[in-house]
């Protein structure tokens, strides 16, 4: 239920900002920083697991800014999510 409420809290409040990819670069940071997480050998299974929950959580996020967002807004917002997962794909990770 918890889960749920925040996803719902995120999605209204980022919804209703969403003129530009800039206004998201925290869900994109954060989206980078959990797949480190749950890429990470050395993290524990309930990190990992928290993680990819919340690894869901921020794409559903993602998937809803993309809708909000103008064409030309929506192309910078996937280049940058797009940027972060080759930075972890390549181990570039905090």
């Amino acid at each position: 239920m918890k889960f749920l409420m925040s996803l719902f809290i995120a999605s209204v409040a980022l919804a209703g900002c969403g003129n530009s990819a800039d206004q998201y670069q925290a869900i994109v940071d954060e989206y980078k920083k959990v797949c480190c997480i749950g890429m990470d050998p050395n993290a524990s299974m309930t990190a990992q697991t928290e993680a990819l929950s919340r690894q869901l959580e921020l794409n559903t996020v993602y998937q809803q800014a993309l809708l909000s967002l103008p064409a030309k807004e929506q192309q910078a917002l996937m280049m940058a999510w797009a940027k972060a997962m080759a930075e972890v794909a390549d181990g570039n990770c905090p």
